[in-house]
């Protein structure tokens, strides 16, 4: 189903007002606390009541935290619409849209938080060189372990993957094993073997083998 681009700015507009409306609010009031203002503006029932109005609508829609977020998708828009052109708009695209905002939104809350814990300068630990090396040599020569502590002790922060529901059963080694066994793989016998070489598990005597 398709319909006029008019429509579909209305429809995006909706879409984002609902969606962003409380985070707005916190970011208008947080803002205007220490301003003489009416007292309305810093009520939180108050700014609700105000956006039920056209009036309400184009403050929040003015406000700078949505021009902001705007302004840096500028380049990933001006590429859709030389891709896909303008002349008419997918009822999902304003949902598609809706989805790519928040994605940027959360990944400027996400920056903003790194960069904070950067400002606090917290010190850091060094590693006496010859504890290293001596460590790095027991690691080398040892069977059980495949890893330098350096890489061990390393915390590296990994991106969260949605899967569907019935993924939360299954072993994060074995996601493809849906793609055999479809969604009921709570009884799969621990020595299946795949087709993929890519997924390795670290047996008992110390080799890797397919599962």
């Amino acid at each position: 189903i398709s319909f006029q681009e008019n429509k579909a700015i209305i429809r995006g507009e909706e879409i984002r007002r609902s969606f962003y409306k409380e985070i707005s609010v916190e970011k208008i009031i947080g803002k205007l606390l220490h301003q003489p203002l009416r007292m309305w503006r810093r009520s939180k029932t108050e700014w609700f009541h105000l956006l039920k109005t056209k009036r309400g609508c184009r403050l929040l829609l003015k406000s700078r935290f949505l021009q902001q977020l705007r302004s840096s998708m500028q380049e990933e828009d001006l590429e859709r619409t030389k891709k896909f052109g303008s002349e008419k708009v997918c009822l999902g695209s304003s949902f598609a849209e809706h989805k790519r905002m928040k994605r940027n939104l959360l990944k400027s809350l996400f920056l903003s938080k790194r960069r904070k814990e950067k400002n606090l300068n917290l010190p850091t630990r060094t590693i006496s060189p010859i504890v290293y090396n001596s460590s790095l040599s027991l690691y080398s020569n040892s069977t059980y372990c495949f890893a330098s502590p350096h890489k061990l002790t390393m915390k590296r922060r990994i991106k969260r993957i949605e899967l569907p529901t019935h993924y939360s059963e299954v072993n994060h080694r074995t996601p493809k094993a849906v793609v055999s066994y479809g969604p009921n793989i709570g009884h799969i016998p621990h020595d299946i073997r795949l087709k993929d070489p890519n997924l390795l598990l670290r047996s008992r005597n110390g080799r890797g083998q397919n599962i």
